[in-house]
């Protein structure tokens, strides 16, 4: 759920159901905004936080609402592509970051994807999971992604990937993008 609340009465003004929510569902990492446009990152998982349960998933994806109304303005469901892959899900558990076009969500299946702001539609994507050399030489590999949302400065997108925590994609690996 998602609350909008006057600040000066602490009175809500509106409220909008996003996703089914659950101990592994829902929004869990936070929110981003851009002007009157909340966008809210969903990770929808029936699976509980020993395992148990099932990993199908109802909304994960980036919704956009309407933050004086709460009305959707569009709502991207990510198809679930982790095949057989272990602890791999669809949705989005770390803080969505936006900034004027664009928003970008670490979703829990190792991608990190860009949503066109005004539409929803996925603009770019990449895959964190596969091995890298690290500027050290050592390798390392991302996995799910989780916690903090994508940093943006500078034309660079920075990532940390992989969070083995309750039975999610491990990994080890913070990765910087660039338009260059």
């Amino acid at each position: 759920m998602v609350y909008a609340v006057d600040p000066d009465t602490g009175k809500p003004i509106w409220s909008q159901r996003v996703g089914r929510g659950g101990i592994q569902g829902g929004i869990h990492f936070g929110m981003a905004a851009d002007g009157a446009t909340l966008f809210v990152g969903i990770t929808d998982l029936t699976m509980q936080s020993d395992g148990s349960g099932t990993r199908e998933a109802g909304f994960p994806g980036v919704h956009a609402l309407d933050a004086r109304t709460g009305k959707f303005l569009w709502r991207t469901v990510v198809p679930n592509e982790c095949g057989d892959r272990k602890y791999c899900d669809p949705g989005v558990s770390a803080a969505v970051t936006a900034m004027p076009g664009a928003v970008f969500a670490g979703h829990l299946d190792g991608k990190l994807r860009a949503y066109d702001s005004a539409t929803g539609k996925i603009i770019w994507e990449v895959d964190t999971t596969p091995a890298v050399k690290t500027v050290n030489g050592a390798t390392a590999h991302g996995g799910s992604i989780s916690g903090p949302g994508a940093a943006i400065a500078d034309g660079h997108v920075i990532i940390n990937s992989g969070y083995g925590f309750s039975y999610h994609m491990p990994g080890n690996v913070m990765l910087v993008y660039t338009d260059d």
